[in-house]
């Protein structure tokens, strides 16, 4: 019967869950592995099964063999999703933010990481320790100022993250910045050794909510409607733009149908990004995950002269595609600092 429990869960029917724990389930059913059925709905950001589970008596900080505990698995969904639904609710019901895995990774670094700011901020509130190192001695902090991630520097020095902390080679957060080649030099100058007065600039976030999607984009960003399913998010600086569209399936498509619809619709997008910018523009592989049966594919892209750069993503669910296309006008930076910001700019984005 306990097996029945992870099956429903995986199903995504929370509806099904206090019935078999009434029936003798047990809600912290694991595998042979050692993950519980908690974390099987974390790691595929199934919001409801998560909270029917709590509420029939899971337990929220039951590790793995490996320490990988529910927190930690929601962490790693929101990696990819940039859906970070799991995580606020595994803190509201009082997981611990300072349980970290084998590697000592505790929830605060592994967002930092990839740069989830709002992630991150939830974990501070709820008493995360921004000083708290792994078992290499790295920080949350060294962890973002490698991936050149300015506002997750920039928020976790404000909560108390310290710049002169150094691992067990001796390197600091400023010395990580120069790991994966020049850092942007706003993070250089915030790392440099100095008081706090341009950490204090007062930081932004434009929220938008459409029937389809939520985005929440950091910075002060404009919404533009280019048509009844198109949608354009514009940097005010013109340095950025992130464009949306939505299209719905006359019928469902099952997931062998959706993988190949996805596959051409990203070879769509390609040939419109080699119109755009050339036919010398160079692309990074496709990346597929599946979770909460949604199928993403993500790729990015750019000209051989740094002018321009592409980072895409295309959900595709059973009756929609959503596509997501963010572009990075700055010449100056790194195809990779600009795939790494790309991923902090967008501070969440969810398809409803």
């Amino acid at each position: 019967m306990s097996e029945d429990l992870l099956l429903y869960a995986q199903l995504g029917r929370a509806d099904h869950i206090s019935r078999l724990v009434a029936e003798g389930a047990d809600p912290d059913w694991r595998r042979e592995d050692g993950v519980t059925t908690l974390m099987m709905a974390a790691m595929t950001g199934r919001v409801e099964v998560m909270a029917s589970l709590i509420d029939c008596g899971a337990t929220i900080d039951l590790p793995a063999p490996d320490g990988m505990t529910a927190l930690l698995a929601a962490c790693a969904f929101a990696r990819t999703t940039r859906d970070i639904g799991g995580v606020e609710l595994l803190v509201a019901r009082g997981a611990d933010p300072k349980l970290a895995n084998k590697e000592g990774n505790d929830a605060l670094m592994l967002c930092a990481r990839h740069g989830l700011v709002e992630a991150v901020i939830v974990l501070l509130k709820a008493g995360a320790d921004p000083l708290a190192a792994n078992r290499y001695g790295t920080t949350a902090l060294m962890q973002a100022a490698r991936g050149h991630l300015v506002e997750t520097v920039r928020v976790l020095l404000r909560a108390g993250a310290d710049r002169s902390q150094v691992d067990e080679n001796g390197l600091n957060a400023s010395r990580y910045a120069r790991e994966l080649g020049p850092p942007p030099p706003e993070l250089t100058a915030i790392l440099a050794p100095s008081d706090l007065g341009s950490l204090e600039l007062s930081r932004r976030v434009s929220r938008f909510g459409r029937p389809d999607f939520k985005i929440a984009l950091l910075g002060s960003w404009n919404e533009s409607e280019l048509g009844p399913n198109d949608f354009e998010f514009l940097e005010v600086t013109g340095e950025r733009q992130i464009l949306v569209s939505v299209i719905h399936l006359p019928d469902e498509l099952d997931a062998d149908e959706r993988q190949d619809a996805i596959g051409r619709k990203v070879q769509e997008q390609m040939a419109e990004v080699r119109r755009e910018a050339g036919d010398d523009c160079r692309f990074t592989e496709v990346r597929f995950f599946e979770a909460d049966h949604t199928l993403q594919a993500r790729w990015s892209g750019s000209s051989p002269s740094g002018a321009f750069f592409v980072a895409a993503c295309i959900y595709a669910t059973p009756m929609r595609f959503v596509t997501m296309s963010y572009r990075d006008f700055r010449p100056n930076l790194t195809d990779e600092t600009r795939g790494r910001q790309a991923g902090e700019s967008v501070a969440s984005f969810r398809v409803k």
